[in-house]
């Protein structure tokens, strides 16, 4: 009789183990492959984001908002996990903010920290400035640039693998504003 229980329950310890170490092996090599639509959708969230928090900064800063991309560092395949026609980026925009002072920025700090709370959100005190994560892994950060000192604003998504299907004409490293697509002038020449 407890051979007839073993067998089965074995057998069911061996598949779970086997999922759970491809699952493992999923989350070493970076996660998930999405397609460049889903990638091209996380580059317009984590825009959405900033452009979010930019209205809602009390005193505003002067100016529209206008995002400026980096890159990241961080998001690479160190052990060439990837195979051919998958890559991997990070998401991140930044808006250079103009306030008519120190005290106007400190007090839009102040203001979106008391948001942030009444949202319900986590707020991290970080040097300078505060930071959160929004909606979908997206961190958004306020604080004074490290080098200039100049207030800025910044939204970074996650990295996420993708494929980067070859003939579409969405390259991430084009697209400056994060609007999800490349324009007429953000193209090489």
């Amino acid at each position: 009789m407890k051979s007839k229980i073993a067998v089965p329950v074995l057998s069911v310890a061996l598949v779970a183990l086997f999922a759970l170490t491809a699952k493992g092996c999923e989350t070493v090599q970076g996660g998930p492959v999405h397609s460049t639509d889903e990638f091209r959708e996380h580059v317009r969230a984590t825009t959405l984001a900033g452009e979010d928090v930019f209205h809602t900064l009390s005193p505003a800063p002067s100016g529209e908002p206008w995002a400026s991309q980096e890159g990241s560092s961080s998001c690479v395949d160190d052990f060439g996990f990837d195979e051919t026609g998958v890559a991997r980026d990070e998401p991140m925009f930044t808006w250079d903010l103009d306030f008519a002072s120190d005290a106007a920025y400190r007090e839009a700090v102040a203001s979106l920290r008391s948001a942030w709370r009444e949202d319900g959100r986590t707020v991290e005190e970080i040097e300078n400035g505060i930071a959160t994560t929004v909606d979908d892994g997206i961190r958004v950060t306020l604080r004074l640039g490290y080098y200039d000192g100049e207030p800025e604003l910044r939204a970074e998504g996650s990295c996420m693998r993708y494929r980067d299907e070859y003939g579409d004409e969405y390259d991430y490293m084009y697209d400056d504003n994060g609007d999800g697509t490349v324009d007429e002038y953000e193209r090489p020449n």
